[in-house]
């Protein structure tokens, strides 16, 4: 009972860690469960164009943040012969010396950001400074808030009626405020200082509507305000709430947008690209983007050579639950525990028509040859050596054969692993000797059907998509191993043997 108790706790804590995992990969971090299904991925292009001095020249360019809503997986600045490029503390600087003349320099960023993405914590969220005012304004200033929070009641409609009050040509006090706009840094600082006098946090900034997704485009204004539900965005021209989502963060307060030292007519321009990307690719990004360890120490981490054999390899427990399935829950007999999985890892490349034929002809053949040599009665390991070399010299028959008849699936015959072939023939031989050819064919029979569920399995591109993505459900799968080995009932084949039983 004891030993009971320990194997249910074992497959629970599998089942729950191994799910776990996944669900938080799938629902955080944003990994399909469908290998086809994508995500939009903005590229955002800003071009800096100016006329250089002649001297040494240095271009700053502001970066966009990351945001509540986005991530940039990706910065590529331009690299030409005369400028080199470093990002320091959230901008891009250029550098050169000795240049005139026209200049364009370029940097293009990923911008990645999931459909049903949570909102991102705010708590850092700085919002603007309420100005020193004199005696008039201070006084407009606060019968505008009075006004507006004798009517609004939530965050947002304190927001709208404070940003209406400031677009009403007829509101003396807004115009009396409009006026010495540029005292407190233009009508987008006025109007955050008023909502912070609200008691609303807000702050002006800068950004790209990624939903337009045009050539040219130019940084607009907005008042980014923070409620109970997360950010919000409040548009300055039509007084309306907007959707965050598809706003790009470029800039905050009067953070400068280009800087160009050694050079004049500088100009920026932006354009925007939406496009669909695998959802994984974004994904894998987004994790190293966000430094998760689920992405830092995974497989992921692997360069791409090595990722491509541990697909294969991630297959293989696939395989061993279904023969131990077959085995101890239908009764199918194998030969051999594994035999079925390596066959079916051979299916994959020769493909399964191709597979099953080689496999029988290999094999037939092989057994004649192994009874001839049951007759001059050689000691093991000299019998197997001759085995192996009759399988080799059947390899390269059949390939001869194949290629003279313009049959490229013999070719193939090289993926079988001549080792294990010549043991299967081998040990088949030894079975027909010892129990008669009806045990072989239905060994051999239930190993050539395991291998084809096997191989069908694998060749799936959802169970390898998710063997490859969650690779924590390897643990879901030891647990399932785990419970049928712990199976001590009858088997579906034995259901008919032991039915006379039953009816007694």
């Amino acid at each position: 009972m004891k030993s009971r108790i320990q194997l249910i706790v074992i497959v629970l804590v599998l089942v729950l860690l191994g799910s776990g995992l996944a669900f938080y990969k799938h629902i955080k971090l944003g990994f399909p469960l469908t290998p086809t299904e994508k995500e939009t991925v903005w590229t955002v292009e800003a071009t800096v164009t100016f006329t250089a001095d002649g001297g040494p020249v240095q271009v700053s360019l502001n970066l966009p943040d990351a945001g509540q809503f986005h991530d940039i997986l990706e910065r590529n600045p331009s690299l030409t012969r005369d400028f080199t490029s470093e990002i320091k503390g959230g901008r891009i600087v250029w550098e050169a010396q000795n240049v005139e003349g026209p200049q364009t320099l370029f940097l293009q960023s990923t911008i990645y950001r999931r459909d049903d993405a949570p909102q991102r914590d705010a708590s850092a969220f700085d919002a603007a400074s309420v100005p020193a005012m004199d005696d008039a304004p201070q006084k407009a200033a606060e019968n505008i808030v009075k006004e507006v929070r004798q009517t609004g009641k939530t965050t947002e409609e304190i927001a709208v009626l404070i940003m209406a009050a400031l677009n009403d040509p007829l509101n003396p006090k807004a115009r009396r405020l409009l006026d010495d706009a540029d005292e407190f840094g233009g009508k987008l600082n006025l109007a955050a200082a008023l909502l912070n006098m609200a008691g609303v946090e807000a702050r002006a900034v800068k950004g790209l509507d990624l939903a337009a997704a045009k050539k040219k485009q130019k940084l607009k204004g907005y008042i980014q305000i923070q409620t109970n539900e997360g950010l919000r965005l409040l548009s300055p021209r039509s007084a309306e709430m907007e959707d965050p989502r598809h706003f790009l963060l470029w800039s905050k307060h009067d953070e400068s947008i280009l800087e160009v030292t050694g050079g004049s007519d500088s100009e920026l321009s932006l354009s925007t690209q939406a496009g669909k990307s695998l959802a994984r690719s974004a994904a894998i990004k987004h994790g190293k983007f966000r430094h998760s360890l689920l992405v830092d120490f995974s497989i992921y981490s692997l360069p791409l050579a090595h990722q491509n054999t541990f697909k294969l390899l991630l297959m293989i427990p696939i395989g061993a639950l279904i023969v131990v399935f077959l085995r101890n829950i239908v009764g199918l007999q194998t030969a051999g525990t594994f035999m079925p999985i390596l066959i079916a890892m051979v299916f994959l490349q020769v493909d399964l028509l191709a597979g099953l034929t080689l496999f029988v002809l290999i094999v037939g053949i092989g057994l004649v040859l192994r009874g001839y040599l049951s007759h001059l009665n050689l000691l093991l390991v000299p019998r197997i050596s001759a085995v192996l070399v009759f399988v080799i010299i059947i390899y390269v028959a059949i390939s001869v054969i194949s290629i003279k008849l313009d049959i490229e699936a013999g070719l193939r015959v090289t993926f079988f692993p001549m080792i294990i072939i010549s043991w299967t023939i081998e040990r088949m031989s030894v079975l027909w000797e010892e129990e008669g050819p009806r045990d072989v064919f239905v060994k051999g029979g239930g190993t050539l059907l395991s291998a084809t569920l096997i191989y069908l399995v694998m060749k799936n591109n959802y169970v390898a998509h998710l063997t490859f993505t969650f690779p924590e459900l390897l643990l879901v799968l030891l647990a399932l191993i785990i419970m049928i080995g712990s199976y001590t009932g009858y088997r579906l084949s034995e259901l008919r043997r032991f039915e006379p039983l039953v009816r007694e």
